[in-house]
């Protein structure tokens, strides 16, 4: 079973993430070791840019940014910081799903 760390401030958000996966054969983790990370960008503290920067130092946990920022200059930062995907909120959970599987 894969095991996804889900990091989103936005605890509604964060709920129905964890809803969905539970749903569809996945374990939610609170912290690492997991296979996969979702993060978003906007975060209280430290933004998911720099969260990534950091893990990527010694971690290829792959992460799935998924946020509300929508520019080109968003998507490309999270490629350049080591984000493997990049999904825009709202996001649709058929897609999300696929990107995960």
């Amino acid at each position: 079973m894969k095991k996804i760390l889900i990091v989103e401030d936005d605890e509604a958000i964060r709920t129905e993430l964890i809803t969905l996966l539970r749903s569809n054969g996945y374990m939610t983790v609170e912290a690492q070791p997991c296979d996969l990370i979702l993060m978003d960008i906007n975060l209280p503290g430290e933004s998911g840019f720099t969260r990534c920067r950091k893990l990527r130092q010694n971690s290829d946990t792959p992460v799935i940014f998924l946020t509300a920022r929508d520019t080109p200059e968003d998507e490309l930062l999270a490629f350049g910081v080591g984000g493997d995907d990049f999904i825009r909120k709202p996001y649709n959970s058929a897609v999300l799903l696929a990107r995960i599987g």
